[in-house]
């Protein structure tokens, strides 16, 4: 199979900084001027809490980027993360369920709503867009009837320690995102798994055509993206001590916007996941920088959509040269 793959690389090395050098002076130039609006966005206390906000966004942005580098989409991670925080919630106030249990039964969840849109979109050949569009809804329905439109407030505190311990006097948060990204580093990396990845999202009928299961390897991703949102879903509840229906409302956007402005191709085959934690930074930083200035937070929906439309374009930009080349 003849096939440009451009793979993830390491945090560090001349290698990585070549490949991304562009968001990296995008990122600095948003610090720079972030940090001269606002005096307080270079604090320790504000940095340490710009990690700690968007790292249930990074562990949800390995599925994105899992399922971007096969040429698809999953919308629903966002209602995901809603539904396996609700029923965690539910579990150990309503039914006073062991976290172990509760645990289980999130990923479990988790697990399931990604079978279901890997089936659909594998064997049933229905669209991304569409089979995760159809889960999202369901899943957002399913939150409302379990939370019955109220917040459930979480007491237990094994539970709430799950989000909100420190190791070292880093946030057990930030411990969980770090250690999912690298582990999503090795599996595209340095496994065959990342390798058919990157090979359905260059050309699925020559990868097919190579051997590859292809229904299988489209399937799959869809599973770990359920269970990362679950364990979001767990992380976040814990953290805030409590989850509403609106859990996880917008973060389908925020980690669409992420892993585009770290330079994966819609079309897919192409991206890193070096590249996905910086885009993870940069709308880190745009978030905080509004918060602190004061703007009203309707302008970073705006702000967002206008990111990931500038990407994209970028990359069909790029697109259309490479093949006049």
């Amino acid at each position: 199979m003849e096939k440009k793959r451009e793979r993830s690389v390491p945090f560090t090395g001349s290698a990585y900084f070549k490949r991304n050098i562009g968001t990296i002076i995008g990122l600095i130039l948003l610090i720079i001027i972030v940090s001269i609006s606002t005096p307080k966005f270079m604090t320790s206390s504000n940095l340490l809490n710009l990690l700690k906000s968007n790292s249930v966004n990074a562990i949800i942005c390995c599925g994105m980027l899992l399922a971007i580098l096969m040429g698809e989409i999953d919308i629903s991670v966002g209602s995901t993360v809603g539904l396996t925080g609700v029923i965690g919630a539910y579990m150990i106030t309503n039914l006073n369920a062991p976290v172990w249990l509760t645990v289980i039964s999130c990923l479990a969840v988790g697990a399931l709503v990604g079978t279901v849109n890997g089936f659909a979109v594998a064997y049933l050949q229905v669209p991304a867009f569409v089979a995760t569009l159809a889960t999202q809804c369901i899943g957002r329905g399913l939150t409302e009837i379990i939370s019955g439109g109220v917040t459930i407030r979480v007491r237990n505190a094994a539970y709430t320690g799950l989000g909100n311990l420190s190791i070292g006097g880093v946030s057990i948060i930030i411990v969980y995102a770090a250690v999912i990204l690298i582990a999503t580093w090795v599996l595209l990396n340095k496994t065959r798994f990342g390798y058919y990845i990157y090979a359905l999202g260059g050309n699925k009928t020559a990868a097919r055509y190579s051997g590859v299961n292809v229904k299988k390897y489209n399937m799959l991703p869809y599973i770990l993206i359920g269970l990362l949102c679950g364990v979001g879903g767990i992380v976040w509840s814990a953290r805030l001590g409590s989850a509403a229906a609106t859990l996880g409302n917008g973060f389908e956007m925020d980690a669409i916007a992420a892993v585009v402005i770290g330079g994966t191709s819609m079309s897919g085959g192409v991206g890193t996941v070096g590249g996905t934690f910086i885009g993870i930074l940069i709308i880190g930083v745009i978030t905080n920088g509004l918060n602190l200035m004061g703007i009203n937070s309707f302008w970073q929906g705006v702000f967002k959509g206008i990111i990931i439309m500038v990407a994209v374009v970028i990359d069909v930009f790029k697109k259309s040269r490479s093949r006049q080349q």
